[in-house]
């Protein structure tokens, strides 16, 4: 499986695209999914000045333990948290929004939670985004940047397996504390 390192500067230009693709939308709240998503959820929510950002965690699990690694279809999604229900009916437009879809599970259950909550009101389907996508995912978001092949494992620039960058810092010290 060959690794594609994606950069800070990739990260912000595919956000940026996002968010101009569906700033018509008029988002009132933005959930950003665990752990990946939440940098891409909180990058578009300045970019499209939307003030209610929240978070779900879901984790995939096989055999009654955390997956570690690739995922499958096989796997199992269970909530570890998610907003308040009686909170999103109130809301008129939600933004779900993920780094990566590879099977699509999780957002497959998000979507789930969406059909129940918003029952009563159809047309306030959510709308789902992700920077990448792979062909092979059961869920196809609403709006995503780029697919990648299914082989592809993506590192993202906030894992721990990211290369690491040298930043030169000019610290600027108040003259008491020097």
């Amino acid at each position: 499986m060959s690794k594609t390192y994606i950069t800070w500067e990739e990260i912000q230009q595919d956000t940026t695209y996002l968010a101009n693709e569906i700033s018509h939308l008029n988002f009132s709240c933005i959930i950003g999914v665990a752990n990946g998503g939440m940098i891409p959820a909180t990058l578009i929510a300045k970019q499209l000045k939307v003030n209610k950002l929240l978070s779900c965690n879901l984790k995939s699990y096989q055999e009654d333990k955390p997956r570690e690694g690739a995922h499958s279809h096989n796997d199992v999604v269970k909530k570890i948290s998610f907003p308040d229900w009686s909170e999103l009916r109130e809301e008129d437009k939600v933004l779900i929004v993920d780094d990566l879809v590879d099977v699509g599970l999780t957002l497959k259950t998000i979507k789930q939670y969406n059909d129940i909550i918003n029952h009563e009101q159809p047309e306030k389907n959510w709308v789902f985004v992700t920077l990448y996508n792979k062909s092979r995912s059961i869920f196809k978001p609403d709006y995503t940047v780029r697919e990648v092949d299914n082989d592809e494992w993506i590192v993202f620039p906030w894992e721990e397996t990211a290369p690491a960058r040298r930043i030169r810092l000019n610290y600027i010290y108040p003259s008491s504390v020097k």
